[in-house]
This record gives C-alpha cells, structure tokens and sequence, in this order.
C-alpha cells in the first residue's frame, strides 16, 4: 500500500460516509465500547480519530473532559458541530502526534477504527505516545471491524492483535476481548485494577 486513503475527500463528498450516525451496527457498536468501560467516570480522554464523533459525543458523556482529533479537517469539523455543547474540545491533528495540551494525561484512550490504517512507524509511535501520555491507571478501548480494508496496511484483527500485544509488552494488562459480528474490542489497563 502506498499511502492511507483520502479521508478528507470521503468525509467531504457525504459527511458520514460509513454511516455511523444511522446505522444499527454502528450503534450498537458504540453501545457495546460503552458496556465495556470499566468505570463509570473518567477525568479524562483521548480520541484521536473521532471522524463524525458520534462515539466521541457518548464517550463525553462519561467524562469531563474529551480531546478530540482527526487527520481530516473535515470530520474533525463534523465531530465539533456534533460534539457541540459537551465537553469536547476537537482539533485538526493525525496521529501519532499527542494532544496540543502538553499536560494532558487522559485516563480513557479511544482508538477506534483507526489503526490499521497506519503506516509501521506511526503504529509504533502511536503506541508509544498512548504509553508515555496516558494517566498511571489509563484504559485504552480498541475497536476495529473485523475485515481486511484493501486501502489498509493491515486487516481489522492484524491491527488490533498489533496494539494489544504491543500496550501488553509495555506493562498494560488486556481486562477485556470482546468479537462481535464484523467487530473486535478489546480494553486494556495499566496501574491497580
């Protein structure tokens, strides 16, 4: 694969391109992240691919505060007008790059349909900045269709299998495996349980 696909010219030609605020499968996706969060309130989090911020929005619910970003300035746009009046904060940025805020240590990380659209080196940094950034007793909610994208570097259970193992080499504990129909979770922790 040469490159990641234009994001930015899928959310600009229809402004929710996988169907994510209509469809009873992404609902019920977000339904089962949400299920599988191990507390019920973060200071906290961190989505770095928010794309309409449809999960962003519900994640916000559970948290104080929520930065958001995205490689496509167009859903990040989209992700603030739906995450309007929340505690979301929403920029322009792709990862691995942190968040603007120097001191922000999120206790919830959302990596969400997004790995395996990542070149080896920004897997590997992404990893790597989840790990330096994120809070002493962090959670990191993985989820990923279970295909193989044929503009990916990797398929849905190769990206995901990837990170788990590499959080776990780094010392994070997988809590919880979920696979689903078209869909693989996974919540891993560091610090006390």
């Amino acid at each position: 694969m040469s490159g990641p696909p234009d994001f930015d010219a899928y959310y600009r030609a229809d402004p929710d391109p996988w169907d994510v605020g209509g469809s009873f499968f992404e609902q019920r996706k977000r339904a089962v992240v949400l299920a599988s969060l191990r507390q019920a309130r973060y200071t906290s989090a961190w989505d770095p691919a928010c794309g309409t911020g449809h999960l962003t929005a519900d994640v916000a619910a559970r948290c104080d505060r929520v930065l958001a970003s995205d490689a496509s300035p167009t859903a990040a746009r989209l992700a603030a007008e739906h995450c309007a009046g929340l505690p979301v904060e929403v920029g322009h940025r792709a990862l691995p790059l942190p968040p603007a805020d120097d001191g922000f240590a999120p206790a919830l990380v959302v990596l969400s349909e997004v790995f395996y659209y990542l070149a080896d080196e920004v897997r590997a940094a992404t990893v790597a900045v989840v790990d330096q950034r994120a809070a002493p007793d962090a959670e990191v909610v993985a989820v990923h269709w279970d295909g193989a994208p044929s503009d990916a570097w990797l398929s849905g259970r190769g990206g995901q299998t990837e990170l788990v193992t590499q959080l776990v080499a780094r010392g994070w504990t997988r809590r919880v495996h979920h696979e689903d129909d078209g869909f693989l979770l996974d919540v891993v922790t560091r610090g006390a349980a």
